[in-house]
């Protein structure tokens, strides 16, 4: 029997040195080159094509877009405050003396001018001594004419004739100036007492109108600037009026100070109490603008897609000024006459062609602008109520039997032992 011989201690039959061995060896470092060199060229290939052709671009469809022409627009540069509304004159109608109301002359709500009677109080006794002093004055007057009598009991006579006129108007009230008569406190038969207020009147046209700027804006507030106003109350009507004096003393609590407008208010829509937003208007100026739908941003840049004669497409980076409703000022970057892309600007690109759909002006593109905010929140408004009105014709918990006849209901998942401890 032989046994092999372990394969360490074989003898090495292999021959690397042979031609078929270095043959092999030789095709492999080949191949591998020529796969080196293929990279390399089709990279370089590669990046020669993106540098020679890198503005190139695929054609596109024209895009449809509507265009605004750049044109000077009206501006307004304000100072935003909140006011309140007072009247122009205000007074509590009141009575001195104590004594029962006899009558009441006008009606609540009425317009009435000064000195017209408002209510009159019992007034016999004031009367009777009014007739009796009037008669002694005429009879001390006949006799110092006839010089039967002396001028100085004429004067008595007369001083007491005066004494009840004043006794009776003062069951007379009377309004001190033109004004609206507000709800009246008391009724006929009342026993008023002086300091009862028997009701208010108030003049509103003009009305004044209260508000504050902070302190900065000191030496931009003058006498006689122009200002507008707007309430919840009337949101579609702008009411305007001037300044027509401003605190002599600046709040040191608020740092502001406190001005006063008069607004003509020839209907009466405006009453004392009317919460008010005010515009102070400190200039007026022509300035570039574009709609608001016009612009994009990238970052803290701005920039509009403009459209020359061609319709071809650049991109303008412009710097912006003031804003109002739907369109903003251009202080840099656009020209007068530039054509903008307002809608449209998704689907296409500098240097592309567009295929202009329609023209827009920036008070229309506003329009359309305020359009659509107003139709999202109707609907918006529609929205809550629908849901309010869900949640109202869901059915309410019922109280089952066992509950109303007092035994024990099972606990809920708040009250049980490991909710409790859950919320512990």
């Amino acid at each position: 029997m032989s046994f092999a011989a372990p394969l360490s201690e074989r003898p090495d039959t292999t021959d690397n040195n042979s031609p078929k061995k270095k043959k092999k060896s030789l095709w492999i470092k080949l191949v591998a080159l020529v796969v080196l060199i293929a990279l390399l060229g089709g990279t370089g290939f590669m990046l020669f094509m993106k540098i020679k052709f890198a503005d190139f671009q695929m054609p596109m469809a024209p895009a449809n877009v509507v265009l605004t022409k750049v044109v000077p627009i009206p501006f307004e540069e304000v100072i935003d405050a909140i006011g309140t509304a007072t009247s122009n004159e205000s007074a509590d109608i009141t009575v001195t003396v104590t004594e029962t109301v006899k009558s009441i002359n006008v009606k609540e709500g009425d317009f009435v001018t000064a000195g017209t009677v408002i209510a009159e109080l019992s007034d016999e006794e004031e009367l009777a001594t009014l007739n009796e002093t009037t008669r002694s004055y005429m009879r001390y007057n006949e006799l110092t004419k006839k010089n039967l009598g002396s001028a100085a009991d004429r004067d008595t006579a007369l001083a007491r004739m005066d004494i009840a006129k004043a006794q009776l108007n003062e069951r007379r009230i009377v309004a001190s100036f033109d004004g609206i008569i507000g709800i009246r406190e008391v009724s006929i038969g009342d026993l008023v007492t002086p300091g009862t207020i028997i009701t208010t009147i108030d003049d509103i046209d003009p009305i004044k109108l209260d508000f504050s700027v902070p302190e900065t804006f000191l030496a931009a507030v003058t006498n006689g600037m122009s200002i507008k106003a707007v309430t919840e109350a009337y949101p579609d009507q702008v009411f305007e009026g001037k300044i027509y004096t401003i605190d002599s003393r600046v709040d040191p609590d608020t740092r502001s100070i406190r001005v006063r407008a008069l607004v003509p208010n020839p209907d009466s829509k405006l009453r004392p109490g009317l919460l008010m937003k005010v515009n102070i208007v400190r200039r007026n100026f022509n300035a570039l603008a574009v709609p608001e739908g016009a612009l994009m941003t990238s970052g803290s840049v701005k920039s509009v897609f403009v459209v020359d004669a061609d319709k071809k497409v650049s991109s303008k980076v412009v710097t912006t000024g003031l804003r109002e409703p739907g369109y903003v000022e251009i202080t840099s970057g656009l020209s007068e006459g530039d054509q903008v892309i307002i809608e449209g600007q998704m689907k296409t690109g500098p240097g592309a062609t567009v295929n202009i759909v329609g023209q827009q002006t920036v008070e229309e593109a506003q329009a359309a602008a305020l359009d659509f905010a107003i139709e999202r929140k109707q609907e918006a408004i529609k929205s809550s109520i629908a849901t309010d009105t869900t949640n109202e014709s869901a059915p309410s918990p019922q109280v089952t039997t066992e509950e109303a006849k007092g035994e024990e209901a099972p606990e809920t998942p708040a009250q049980t032992p490991e909710a409790k401890e859950t919320a512990q």
